[in-house]
């Protein structure tokens, strides 16, 4: 973003229905653009148009294009810096933003809304020092309690990215034994050292790339295939479990089957397990297995 960029509730509006438009409706010409407009923002017209693509490309790195071959605009998704992260982004700020709207108006917005979990707002502080260290590329030394070994441990890491999952922010960054992940609501007593380091931001990522969750170490990679109940298609089209999904099987009209490339960690079992009867493991055999060993010892709880 530039400095002097500030979105205005008009502007996050906007620019949420157009990507979202665009996602839906790639290949549109700028008149059905307008169009689309006309039924939901009669203050945006053609000069409007061009001003918010130059504003996305410029300050976000977001691509509006237009193809010559099928006449239209699109969200180029490929081309864009991000793009998933901005459109998680946006949605945070244009909902903070009608938020922040609703309760100047009418101070009861709020008892109309139900969030999902508890907030965690002590870890904003956290949160910033953590974002300012990986923009600095200078390393971080803190203590970490560990939920999994019950225990308080130092550590001293370059970070390289801020990742969210289940409504927790995790750093994910490099120790002196190789790359690990730190709930920052975990994290006390942050010091910001003053060497800095060579960021390894994108290799970190591509690391991760590959995992539901934060593990990548549990399993090596490999192809999963998956097959659930047909009434599931729309949720997981909708909210797919892993970037690599991909439907197969497509004319078996009783279930939906997709395969997934990933590191079959065990965050990505608990999805699994989740679904109960609702999906079934076609590949790899092992994992099918092992998935019927969980089943059976969660019947053997209830007698």
């Amino acid at each position: 973003m530039s400095e002097n960029q500030n979105l205005n509730l008009t502007q996050l509006r906007r620019i949420s229905l157009l990507l979202a438009y665009l996602k839906r409706n790639p290949n549109k010409t700028k008149q059905d653009i307008l169009n689309y407009f006309e039924d939901n923002d009669k203050g945006f017209n053609e000069r409007t148009f061009y001003r918010l693509k130059e504003t996305l490309a410029r300050d976000f790195g977001i691509e509006i294009v237009f193809d010559y071959n099928n006449d239209g605009y699109f969200f180029d998704e490929e081309k864009s810096t991000n793009p998933e992260s901005f459109l998680s982004l946006l949605e945070i700020l244009a909902t903070a933003e009608l938020f922040s709207t609703n309760l100047k108006e009418k101070n009861n917005a709020l008892s109309f809304v139900e969030f999902e979990n508890k907030a965690a707002i002590e870890t904003i502080p956290n949160f910033k020092i953590v974002l300012n260290a990986i923009q600095q590329q200078a390393p971080i030394t803190f203590n970490h309690n560990s939920f999994y070994h019950l225990k308080e441990s130092i550590y001293t890491v370059n970070p390289y990215f801020l990742k969210q999952y289940q409504n927790r922010w995790y750093v994910t960054g490099e120790t002196e034994k190789g790359y690990r992940t730190f709930g920052i609501d975990r994290i006390e007593n942050i010091k910001v050292g003053s060497k800095k380091f060579k960021a390894k931001t994108e290799e970190a990522k591509e690391k991760f790339s590959n995992v539901i969750g934060l593990n990548y170490v549990d399993h090596k990679i490999e192809t999963i295939k998956l097959s659930f109940h047909v009434s599931q298609k729309p949720y997981l089209v909708s909210l797919p479990l892993h970037r690599s999904q991909k439907e197969i099987n497509p004319v078996n009209g009783k279930t939906f089957d997709i395969e997934l490339r990933i590191h079959p960690n065990f965050e990505f079992r608990q999805q699994v397990l989740k679904y109960g009867s609702l999906v079934k493991v076609l590949e790899p055999k092992w994992l099918a297995e092992e998935m019927k060993e969980e089943l059976r010892k969660a019947i053997e709880n209830y007698f």
